[in-house]
């Protein structure tokens, strides 16, 4: 071992490239080698430090001159390259068994690799963090850096896109998903918790050279995360429970979920569900149900069966086109959310709905008076409404008869654009107080 340079201890002696390159030769795949050339040739031209045998240490920073080891390399703590260079390199021609990496140039390991904890990767897809053999970690995150591996993978969750493998890990999660509070910045969040993020490339290197956690329990998805709080809930005697499945990528209901007989609240928003299992029928006690942005054409009878659904949320189901029959079975249903753009024409099934209280039609554009005249004939239609409104988008003109609106406590009027006076043709057909303008 050197003396320290540069605050950062040196490790192995000097040697040129090329004899550093001749024991490469000597282990390393043809594969491995071609793909190291092009880093070794760009970066080793003031040498190299070449370390003989195993390297055991607490941690190691690599940097600003490329670090060979003929041996493994064994570390308690953290792996970290790029200092003090643009691009460093390092190259270990056994294995490699380390609590944490973090990388922002190029690796290479010729054997197998164990990461106890996780692999951070950062080098805006310039670089790369090459395994000959096979890799071991709880999680890989990166960031715009390429991950390869040659042999096995075992990994629990990958954090980014950038992996090339033979196998797959067992789940591809979102920052927050798989990373403790500070290594992530919230984009997004809704009364279940955060449904999107970014890396925080600062806040996560911050913990991993403080030795602090950073990882979440990975060994459960998002999805059987949320289901077992549930449980736990109830477990515990609490009423009410809801669960949040928004965002989490399933195309299918889990099966977990019809075990929830007591379920009271689901949302399901943003998946690529296209069919929801007739099982939905199941959850007997749902009083509150959101099924927005998903790809449905149709609805399963068993959801129009519900006793308890009190609040169903239909928007931005694109592909929707119309309500089944069965729909008017929904004998609990006091307030429900459409999508105007996608519906053809007003379903008269709503007219059979006995507690229906509230209708809220959104997405308006493009839409000619006379379709938006069927929706507020429809209005009329419906004995026991109180509220609706028209929300998002934009109209030229309200239709001519705006009469069957006069009959509601409530109209809410909430479009991204709409001309003045066609507001105040509105306000004169209600009673006074009863328009609402905004969201």
């Amino acid at each position: 071992m050197a003396p320290k340079q540069e605050g950062v201890k040196v490790w192995g002696r000097e040697a040129s490239a090329q004899e550093a390159w001749s024991r490469v030769e000597a282990v390393a795949t043809p594969e491995l080698r071609e793909k190291l050339a092009s880093w070794w040739r760009g970066i080793t031209e003031q040498g190299v430090l070449f370390h003989e045998g195993d390297l055991e240490a607490d941690s190691l920073v690599i940097g600003p001159l490329p670090l060979v080891v003929s041996g493994s390399v064994r570390l308690k703590g953290l792996l970290e390259d790029g200092h003090a260079a643009d691009h460093t390199l390092l190259v270990v021609l056994g294995d490699l068994e380390v609590e944490n990496v973090a990388t922002f140039s190029a690796m290479f390991i010729v054997g197998n690799v164990r990461i106890r904890g996780l692999l951070f990767g950062d080098s805006l897809g310039d670089d790369v963090f090459c395994v000959g053999g096979g890799l071991r970690a709880r999680a890989l995150v990166e960031e715009h850096h390429h991950l390869e591996v040659h042999g096995a993978l075992d990994v629990d969750a990958l954090v980014g896109s950038k992996l090339t493998a033979t196998g797959r890990p067992r789940r591809t999660l979102e920052p927050h998903e798989a990373l403790l509070p500070g290594t992530f910045n919230v984009e997004d969040e809704d009364e279940d918790g955060v449904t999107d993020s970014t890396l925080d490339r600062k806040g996560l290197l911050a913990k991993l050279r403080a030795g602090t956690p950073v990882l979440a329990d990975t060994r459960l998805g998002p999805v059987e995360k949320a289901i077992a709080a549930v449980r736990e809930k109830v477990a515990r005697g609490e009423k009410a429970p809801r669960l949040g499945l928004a965002q989490k990528k399933l195309t299918a209901l889990p099966e977990e979920l019809f075990s929830l007989t007591g379920l009271e609240g689901l949302t399901l928003d943003t998946n690529d569900i296209a069919e929801l299992s007739p099982r939905i029928g199941e959850l007997r006690g749902l009083r509150s149900l959101s099924l927005e942005s998903l790809p449905l054409k149709s609805l399963p009878v068993e959801l129009c069966r519900l006793p308890a659904l009190k609040k169903l949320s239909l928007r931005y189901c694109n592909a929707l086109a119309r309500l089944p029959e069965a729909f008017g079975e929904l004998e609990s249903l006091e307030e429900l959310y459409l999508d105007a753009m996608a519906l053809e024409g007003f379903p008269e099934v709503l007219t059979r709905l006995p507690r229906l209280k509230k209708l809220w039609w959104w997405r308006f554009y493009k839409m000619t008076p006379d379709r938006v005249q069927t929706l507020v004939d429809g209005l009329g239609r419906l004995p026991r409404l109180t509220h609706a409104g028209f929300f998002q988008g934009e109209l030229v003109a309200l239709p001519e008869d705006l009469a069957p609106l006069a009959r509601l406590k409530q109209f809410k009027l909430g479009l991204d654009r709409i001309p003045e006076p066609e507001v105040k043709r509105l306000e004169a057909a209600l009673p006074p107080g009863r328009l609402h303008v905004g969201y």
